[in-house]
């Protein structure tokens, strides 16, 4: 049986504030298989690490990089870059990044293959063009779709995004998703799945992997 992913959600946020490169330092420390984090491009082509679309009342991609560096949150961590966070999971950690929002697709994946390896990165979006743009430019990267509400035909989201990946909310999971994704090599891994119970139901339906809050309570039930 492969084995199921055990990814932090933004890190070990119980810990550390969200999407800090302390809780991604604690998620390596915990020994989670990966972490996924959010990506936005400022106004001045960098790229940040934070959930958001907004950031000082005004939306992250009319920020410069130096307004957003100058943000502690909760008066004390700094909102990471995106080359911060790669040179921190290289050889550690894989490492799924969320893209929220990046016009710059060639200096986003310049910069990520600069830092990281192919088979380290997961590449994963709810934007069905940007995930299919991928396909044509960075095909080495395993790249997924996101899915919040269920979906009737599953390999059909597959033919239109040529993701590898489908990523539906727990909510939206179910048994045939996952049994017709995986008729067609395609792995299914799950989000917003935190309780024990949702655990169960998860690995019953034969999830590829699991993103959660609790990625210490999901490593004690992965090895029972």
């Amino acid at each position: 049986m492969q084995k199921v992913l055990n990814i932090a959600h933004r890190g070990f946020t119980r810990e550390f504030p969200d999407n800090t490169l302390e809780s991604f330092y604690a998620a390596i420390k915990l020994k989670a298989d990966g972490i996924e984090c959010d990506v936005h491009e400022t106004v001045d082509h960098h790229f940040i690490i934070f959930h958001n679309d907004n950031l000082l009342n005004k939306p992250i991609s009319e920020l410069t990089l130096k307004e957003i560096r100058k943000v502690r949150l909760y008066n004390y961590y700094q909102i990471p870059t995106l080359e911060e966070t790669l040179d921190l999971c290289h050889k550690h950690i894989r490492l799924m990044l969320e893209i929220k929002q990046a016009h710059s697709l060639d200096l986003f994946l310049e910069i990520v293959n600069s830092r990281m390896s192919s088979t380290e990165l997961f590449i994963t979006s709810f934007q069905t063009k940007l995930i299919r743009d991928l396909a044509d430019f960075a095909p080495q990267i395993q790249r997924g779709i996101l899915i919040a509400y269920p979906v009737e035909e599953p390999l059909k989201l597959i033919e239109s995004t040529r993701a590898k990946i489908v990523l539906p909310r727990f909510s939206a999971l179910t048994g045939e998703m996952v049994h017709s994704l995986h008729s067609g090599n395609i792995s299914t891994i799950v989000w917003d799945c935190n309780s024990i119970s949702e655990f169960h139901t998860a690995l019953k339906y034969n999830v590829d992997g699991i993103i959660t809050d609790s990625p210490d309570v999901l490593a004690q039930e992965l090895n029972k």
